[in-house]
């Protein structure tokens, strides 16, 4: 391979990371744009399918190390594992993810097309279409796919075609820019101009009174969450937490007592559901609960009222944080980290909500709510949505704001305040239109008090899912083949 050959490969990774800026607490979404034109340029000089697999992975190990490089802490300094060992297993993961912009690539040489539609159209298309595999393939980690960047200029266009929508349409303008920037820019003020019209429709109505809610934010770390020693600390805090709450509802975080919930002192509880009677609010509580035998237990959600009636069980579990995937290929290296609580059962993905003042509450769990088209099943029944999650396994990154930035999307997709509940950060209250209207500094220990509404009425997104997405990016594929075959 040619020096020069190397120094553009270098090009491209540094294009890949330098799109981490993107997304949030940066949130400069115009990076994005101009590191998907170096990666599309790169694949367009590449001159066959098989030079095209090189710009996409060094592409895609810049991007995936920069934006997931977070699993090294959780690894390393929580896990356990020698740092050696954590940083190769982050490269191998980047590198894995890597693979689906290399896919893009060769595909897009492969495809049989017109030229003037290669770059244009089929580049964009099966770029998008290689992140929908991603998010799906072995469970999915659709983690900062490049739609979910987009919200802040593209989020009228959410609740009508969700992230992954938005994202093949940024792309897009992106190939165009390779053929004809005029028109590219035309597009870019078009597509933008109509997410600003779009974004004065409200698909969905607020019903009853404004619900006042308070947002526990326990701010107890990683080190010490499963530290038996701190134990009553962490019952203490949340339990001072809570009486300090104002709110009609009152959530506390993924796994917020550090125990299964039928293990928790009995007094204890039944001081928190004294204080929540009190106050007349409803008391949402993240928790591990047992299920039938013993080795059964789940990551759950419980109303503390009714605990033994109502919960919510994770459905979308974390590979090698909370299951082991192919235990016979991995059982090596999961001996390797001190993960407590692993092991969890898996839940079936539609289930009930919660009820609450003539509402109801969609609840999910940690990076469930990065998965668009599954957590519009349950929020189509609900008035409200909630995130319980814990990222205390990655304190010191970017990894909470990330987070923040995609339960945004959620909120909008499905036209629901989205409130989240975590354990170090990101606290917030979102709105129905995927504004962060209240949040807490990360590791703090406080009560974020604010209003929510509960909203009625779907959107189209909220109805198909990225089934109608998808469905398109397919058939333009297939016009694409067939044009050329009348070439």
């Amino acid at each position: 391979m040619p020096k020069n050959r190397y120094l553009l490969l270098l090009i491209q990774c540094l294009a890949g990371a330098s799109a981490v800026a993107a997304f949030a607490p940066l949130s400069q979404f115009w990076l994005l744009p101009i590191s998907l034109w170096i990666l599309f340029t790169g694949w367009q000089k590449a001159g066959s399918a098989r030079q095209a697999l090189w710009p996409g992975l060094a592409w895609g190990l810049g991007y995936f190390v920069a934006n997931a490089g977070w699993i090294y802490i959780s690894l390393h300094t929580h896990g356990k594992m020698p740092a050696p060992a954590a940083a190769g297993a982050v490269l191998l993961f980047a590198t894995y993810l890597a693979l689906f912009p290399m896919l893009a690539g060769w595909l897009t040489w492969q495809m049989p097309c017109r030229d003037s539609w290669r770059f244009t159209l089929i580049a964009p298309t099966l770029f998008i279409l290689c992140e929908w595999l991603r998010g799906w393939l072995f469970t999915g980690f659709p983690w900062a796919s490049v739609g979910s960047a987009q919200i802040d200029w593209l989020g009228g266009l959410y609740p009508i075609i969700g992230s992954y929508g938005a994202g093949w349409l940024m792309a897009w303008c992106v190939g165009v820019f390779l053929w004809d920037k005029k028109l590219a820019l035309g597009l870019a003020i078009a597509l933008f101009s109509s997410s600003q019209l779009l974004q004065k429709i409200n698909w969905t109505h607020p019903i009853g009174e404004p619900v006042k809610v308070s947002v526990l934010q326990g701010n107890i770390g990683q080190s010490m969450k499963w530290n038996s020693d701190f134990y009553f600390d962490s019952l203490q805090s949340y339990l001072t937490l809570t009486q300090a709450a104002k709110g009609q509802l009152i959530l506390l975080p993924e796994t917020a007592i550090p125990s299964f919930f039928n293990e928790i002192p009995a007094d204890y509880l039944a001081e928190l559901r004294q204080i929540a009677q009190q106050k007349s609010a409803t008391l949402l509580m993240g928790v591990a609960t047992r299920g039938a035998e013993p080795q059964q237990y789940q990551n759950s959600v419980v109303n503390l009222a009714e605990p033994n009636q109502t919960q919510y069980a994770k459905s979308h579990l974390v590979p090698f944080g909370e299951y082991i995937p192919l235990p016979w290929l991995f059982g090596w290296a999961y001996q390797m980290l001190e993960m407590p609580m692993s092991g969890f059962q898996r839940a079936p993905l539609a289930q009930a909500p919660f009820n609450l003042n003539g509402g109801q509450i969609a609840a999910n769990i940690c990076y469930e709510d990065v998965f668009g088209d599954e957590i519009r099943i349950n929020a189509a029944n609900a008035t409200l949505l909630t995130n319980f999650t814990n990222m205390a396994w990655f304190d010191g990154s970017w990894a909470a704001e990330q987070h923040a930035q995609m339960a945004r999307a959620r909120a909008l997709e499905n036209g629901r305040y989205l409130i989240r509940a975590t354990n170090t950060g990101k606290t917030a209250i979102i709105d129905a239109k995927g504004r962060i209207v209240s949040s807490l500094p990360e590791q703090t220990q406080a009560v974020l008090e604010g209003e929510v509404r509960h909203m009625q009425g779907h959107t189209p997104y909220q109805w198909a899912g990225d089934k109608p997405v998808i469905g398109f990016l397919v058939a333009l594929l297939v016009l694409a083949f067939l044009r050329s075959r009348q070439d």
